[in-house]
């Protein structure tokens, strides 16, 4: 806070994004003093981080002193609000909706944006005419991306407007709309995005032919695996047409598996024709058997379950001994869906795995099924410290709320109380958020506090050798991504980004998480998305927008974040100021676009902006 009245104003800007980024509610009292300063970006900074801070009051407190500022600022505030404000606070929406009609397309752009977030369907009238009829197109498509997201199926004429734009992102948007009231009479509409040049669009379109699931549409879609070259849309196509139970693409299907395709491709494949019933799916699977692609083999737990019958329980028992640990993970998943009467014994043994994230199912399975007599062995686990994965001991302090209220409440919240003393910041801030929701007391005074990983002087070099933002090349077999990594903007995560660069951690990972039209994820040790560096680094929000080829931190919660990495296929303002955004792709998108899960990450090479290789081992 002393950085506040600091003369320059880029470091008061600087200090309060910081205490935005914090999180701590009482920030909002210290932030809205700011929102007077002289220079407009130290204010707007403010407003942006009061947003950050989830007090709910500053909701009112924003809006009633809103007016009174020039519009930029207007702005920040509006979008502030609408992070603040959920679907109960009517009065709050309504006033958001006035800005609707503001003059200055700034603020009418942020007032769409924040409609969606407080959850404001009451004024999807208001937002079809501001999609139809506003001047600003910026304005408009904020207004019909809030008509998305927010579920508006009465809006069809102003989705229909949209359909033709240049833009795919809009495009997908008005299919997206179209698709939404699984009404048939637009599925020709939706089955137009099938033909389109952008692989997003044809994503969506296949996604919103499967919303609407009729006859009609069913056709479409398979059409369109059958004429398609695509994994990542014959993927999604199979996975659709299962869950509708639909079998028209089985015999495709099952030639993808024996054209020796992809194991993306067969995986799919053969859940796909257990869901359906296909009558030989069984010997199919012995035929396959049990792979060296621990992938494919949890594709093939999938397909077993889906199978049912006491024919499929002896796979699933020795599936759950595989060697490999995501095997073993979903084997027990399955296990306890499955064969319910012997459910005690597959938890036991789960406890027991070497692996934390096998035990950490069988401590989500013991919190869901109320295992009161199971209630000690979680107490070992929490009271091991430092010697369990962090992962484990959140599951554990999340399995014990379970318990309370209840019959073994007192040694749940035991429980609770030495997740409130753990070392570990994650762990006692989770407990301190089940002392507040289930016993109704404050007590995140006792958690622990985040563990600083550099220190002030080693900040002071990294300013100075990162005055230029770096560059990132990640290397694949569709070719080099340039990023460019935002110190400026990010440095701690930069920074780590770059310390597990230079020491090869990403070579040779995979990208285990391939969404079309959403994200390429890579950069976890263990490739099935609990993996990290062993540590976690804070979150570094800011109000730069995720559009297409941004690159953020994925995490499990906040300040949770370490090595995992996403590239976003399409702009996705939902994860907008709710993970950490430290970089851009300037070139190599037409290989991320190619990107399907499995995929190597060659090498990661970090270089200085003026070109020269880095070649200091960074440290802690």
């Amino acid at each position: 806070t002393n950085y506040l009245s600091d003369r320059d104003p880029e470091i008061r800007a600087r200090a309060a994004l910081a205490i935005g980024r914090i999180g701590e509610t009482e920030g909002a009292d210290i932030l809205y003093e700011m929102l007077g300063d002289s220079v407009e970006s130290v204010a707007e900074t403010a407003a942006f981080g009061i947003g950050l801070c989830g007090n709910k009051d500053y909701a009112d407190k924003l809006l009633g002193a809103c007016e009174s500022f020039p519009p930029p600022l207007q702005a920040v505030i509006i979008q502030a609000v609408g992070r603040l404000t959920d679907s109960s606070m009517t009065h709050i929406i309504g006033e958001i909706a006035r800005y609707l009609d503001h003059t200055d397309h700034r603020v009418r752009e942020q007032a769409a944006h924040a409609l969606w977030r407080a959850g404001g369907k009451i004024y999807a009238e208001q937002l079809e005419q501001v999609c139809l009829n506003d001047p600003v197109r910026p304005v408009r498509v904020a207004a019909l991306y809030a008509l998305c997201r927010m579920g508006i199926i009465e809006t069809t004429d102003a989705y229909k407007e949209w359909l033709p734009d240049s833009d795919p992102f809009v495009r997908s948007l008005a299919i997206r709309g179209l698709g939404l009231g699984k009404d048939d009479t637009q599925t020709r509409l939706v089955a137009s995005g099938l033909n389109d040049r952008n692989n997003n669009v044809v994503s969506q379109a296949v996604a919103s032919l499967g919303a609407i699931g009729s006859y009609r549409a069913v056709n479409y879609i398979t059409g369109c695996y059958r004429n398609l070259n695509d994994e990542k849309i014959k993927t999604q196509i199979l996975a659709i047409l299962g869950r509708l139970g639909n079998s028209a693409a089985a015999d495709y299907a099952l030639a993808d598996i024996h054209d020796s395709a992809t194991a993306n491709m067969v995986g799919e494949a053969i859940v796909y024709l257990a869901k359906v019933g296909y009558n030989e799916i069984i010997p199919l699977l012995d035929s396959i058997a049990v792979t060296s692609d621990p992938r494919l083999n949890v594709r093939i737990t999938e397909a077993l379950v889906e199978i049912g019958g006491e024919a499929v329980k002896p796979r699933l028992v020795s599936l759950f001994g595989d060697s490999s640990a995501m095997v073993r993970a979903a084997a027990f998943d399955a296990l306890v869906k499955f064969d319910t009467i012997n459910i005690d014994y597959y938890i036991r043994k789960a406890l027991n795995d070497s692996d934390y994230v096998v035990c950490a199912g069988a401590v989500d399975k013991i919190g869901e099924l109320q295992k009161n007599r199971m209630l000690p062995q979680l107490m070992t686990i929490i009271n091991m410290h430092d010697l369990a994965e962090t992962d484990l001991k959140r599951s554990v302090v999340k399995a014990a709320g379970k318990f309370i209220p209840g019959p073994s409440a007192s040694l749940a919240e035991e429980i609770l109380y030495q997740g409130l003393l753990d070392y570990d910041y994650l762990v006692s801030t989770e407990a301190a958020e089940i002392y507040r929701e289930k016993l109704g007391q404050d007590r995140y005074s006792y958690a622990s506090k985040p563990y600083a990983r550099i220190g002030e002087r080693k900040i002071k070099s990294l300013i100075k050798r990162y005055r230029n933002n770096p560059l990132a090349i990640i290397s694949t077999k569709h070719g080099d991504i340039e990023i460019e990594l935002f110190f400026d903007t990010a440095p701690l995560t930069v920074h780590n980004f770059i310390t597990l660069a230079n020491r090869g951690f990403y070579d040779n990972l995979i990208f285990h998480r391939v969404i079309p039209n959403f994200v390429v994820q890579g950069g976890d040790p263990r490739g099935d998305g609990w993996g990290g560096p062993e540590y976690s680094i804070r979150c570094e929000y800011s109000n730069l927008s995720f559009d297409r080829g941004m690159v953020g931190i994925d995490h499990s919660g906040k300040d949770s974040g370490g090595s995992q990495f996403f590239i976003t296929l399409s702009a996705q303002p939902h994860l907008d100021a709710r993970y950490t955004i430290f970089g851009n792709v300037l070139s190599g998108m037409e290989a991320v676009d190619k990107i399907v899960q499995g995929d190597t990450i060659y090498t990661v090479t970090i270089v200085e902006k003026e070109g020269k290789e880095e070649k200091e081992e960074e440290k802690n």
